[in-house]
C-alpha cells in the first residue's frame, strides 16, 4: 500500500539569512507564519553551493563526491535510483514542475523517473524588452551560454533552447505553482498518490523585482539607472568574473542586485501563500506532506562572491527548510541537519515506514547533527584566481565549522564569528573535538573526520 502525497518546492537561491526579522530583510509574513505551522528547520544545510549537485543530493541521499553531478561531470550517470525512480516503482505518479534550464532533459541523468516533466512559461504578452534584446542577440547568446558553467555544453547548439532562453527569464511562479495544483487535483481525482517537484526560479538571478517583468520602476533616476545597470552586471556575473583576480563590484551596483534579489524573496512569499491557502482550503494538504526548502543560497560580496559558486561558506550553503506532515506537531528545530536526508524521508513516507530513521526524529537527529558539504570546481575556467581552482569541503556542527581548502584546515566558531571571517588553523581532531564538547556523537564526530581526511587526501574523488 501507497503512502502519503509528497509535495517537494525548492525555491531555487534562497538562503537563510535573508529571511530574519531585521529591517535588512524582506518582508515574508507566509514564511513566518508557516514555521508556526510545520516543523521549521533552523540549521540546514545544502550539500554543494548550485543547482545540479544540490538536487542530485537531496533525489539519492548521497554526497556530491558519490553521486558525481557537479561542474566536472555535468550529469548524473549513477546506477542508484533517484527518489523519483523509487516512488515511480511504488506506484506514484511523479511530475517535475520548473522551468529551470537545468531540468529541461539536457543534463544526462537529473530528470529521471519523472514521468511527466512541465515548463511553464511566462505567456508572449510578457516579452518585453529583456527578451526582446535577448532573441535579437541570439549569436551573443550563445557565446554567453559556452562561457558560463551552469549550462550543460549541448545547450548553445541547442536552437530551441536559445529561442526560449529569454522567456525562461520572465516570472512565471505564479503559474508554476498554478500547475502544481492542477497535479494534486489530478491525482485526488485519480486516486493514486503522487509525488510533485517543483523547482521555483523567480528568486534566482536575475532576481525579477515585480511579478511580470525583469525591470522595476523606471520612474526615477534611481530605476533608470538600476534597469540600465541590470543586464550589464548580470552578464559580467554569469561569466564567472568574480572568480578572476582584480574583479570589482560597484557599491551602487551591489545595492540594486540586492534589492532586486530581496523584492524577488517578498514577491515568493506572496505565491507561497496563494498557493497554501488554496491547497489547504481544498483539503490537499489533508493527505500530504509538503516540504518547502531551497537548493543553496545566494552571495552579494561575502567573501569576495557572488551568485552561487566555488563556496562551502554558509551564506551558500545554509537554507530555509519546512516539513508539514499532517500527522506531526509544529516545531521549532534548532539540530543541524542536511536538506540530502530528505531521500530518506520521503523514500520512508511512501513506503510507510517508521520516520524515526529520518529528520523528523529527534534521535536520529542526534546521531547525524554534523553536516557535510563539496564543491567540486568549474574546470574550464582556466583564468580564475588560485584559490578557485580547487575542490573544497566544509562540516558543519551546532557551533563549529571546518572548511578544508588545499592544504588548508580551516576551522570557524559559529558562535562568536556567524558570518565566517576569522578562521584559525588547527588539526582536523580539534574540529572532532569541539563537535562532542557541544554534544555530537562521537560516532558523528569521527565519521565527519574520516570522510574529511579522506577527502583531503584525494580518496575520495570527483565521481564520474
Amino acid at each position: 500500500m501507497s503512502g502519503r502525497n509528497v509535495v517537494l518546492l525548492v525555491v531555487d537561491s534562497l538562503r537563510a539569512q535573508s529571511l530574519g526579522e531585521t529591517d535588512a530583510c524582506p518582508r515574508t509574513p507566509f514564511l513566518h507564519r508557516l514555521g508556526e505551522e510545520a516543523l521549521a528547520y533552523r540549521r540546514a544545510y545544502a550539500s554543494e553551493c548550485w543547482t545540479l549537485p544540490t538536487h542530485v543530493s537531496m533525489f539519492t541521499g548521497r554526497l556530491p563526491s558519490a553521486h558525481g553531478a557537479h561542474f566536472q561531470s555535468m550529469g548524473y550517470v549513477r546506477p542508484e535510483p533517484t527518489l523519483a525512480e523509487v516512488l515511480s516503482a511504488a506506484g506514484y505518479s511523479t511530475d517535475l514542475v520548473t522551468r529551470n534550464f537545468v531540468f529541461d532533459g539536457t543534463i544526462p541523468g537529473i530528470v529521471r523517473g519523472f514521468q511527466r516533466r512541465h515548463r511553464p512559461l511566462a505567456p508572449g504578452s510578457r516579452a518585453n524588452l529583456a527578451g526582446v534584446l535577448l532573441t535579437l542577440a541570439k549569436p551573443r547568446v550563445r557565446r554567453y551560454i559556452r562561457r558560463t558553467g551552469f549550462f550543460h555544453p549541448r545547450h548553445s547548439d541547442a536552437r530551441a533552447f536559445v529561442t526560449t532562453f529569454a522567456r525562461s527569464l520572465l516570472p512565471a511562479d505564479d503559474l508554476a505553482l498554478a500547475r502544481v495544483l492542477e497535479v494534486m487535483e489530478r491525482g485526488r481525482r485519480r486516486r493514486r498518490p503522487y509525488f510533485v517537484c517543483c523547482n521555483l526560479y523567480d528568486v534566482h538571478a536575475p532576481y525579477p523585482p515585480a511579478r511580470d517583468s525583469l525591470f522595476g520602476p523606471w520612474r526615477s533616476l534611481r530605476g533608470v539607472a538600476d534597469n540600465v545597470m541590470l543586464p550589464i552586471q548580470l552578464a559580467r556575473l554569469g561569466q564567472h568574473a568574480y572568480l578572476r583576480d582584480g574583479f570589482h563590484v560597484s557599491a551602487h551596483a551591489h545595492r540594486a542586485l540586492r534589492d532586486r534579489y530581496h523584492a524577488a524573496i517578498g514577491l515568493m512569499d506572496e505565491k507561497l501563500a496563494a498557493f497554501y491557502d488554496t491547497a489547504r482550503a481544498c483539503k490537499l494538504l489533508d493527505d500530504t506532506v509538503l516540504i518547502i526548502t531551497s537548493d543553496h543560497g545566494e552571495a552579494f560580496g561575502e567573501h569576495g562572491l557572488y551568485l552561487h559558486d566555488a563556496s562551502v561558506f554558509n551564506t551558500h550553503l545554509h537554507v530555509p527548510l519546512w516539513i508539514r506532515h499532517p500527522d506531526l506537531a509544529p516545531a521549532a528545530i534548532e539540530d543541524v541537519v542536511s536538506t540530502r536526508d530528505l531521500f530518506g524521508l520521503i523514500r520512508a513516507v511512501a513506503r510507510r515506514e517508521r520516520l524515526d530513521e529520518t529528520i523528523v526524529d529527534a534521535d536520529y537527529r542526534a546521531r547525524h547533527s554534523i553536516a557535510l558539504a563539496e564543491h567540486f570546481y568549474y574546470p574550464r575556467l582556466t583564468d580564475a584566481a588560485p584559490q578557485f581552482r580547487q575542490n573544497l569541503i566544509a562540516a558543519v556542527s551546532h557551533s563549529s565549522k571546518v572548511i578544508l581548502r588545499g592544504d588548508s584546515v580551516l576551522h570557524y566558531d559559529l558562535l562568536a564569528d556567524p558570518a565566517e571571517r576569522a578562521p584559525t588553523p588547527e588539526p582536523l581532531e580539534a574540529f572532532a573535538r569541539s563537535c562532542r564538547a557541544a554534544g555530537a556523537s562521537t560516532h558523528a564526530a569521527n565519521a565527519a573526520v574520516a570522510h574529511l581526511k579522506r577527502f583531503a587526501a584525494g580518496l575520495v574523488q570527483a565521481a564520474a
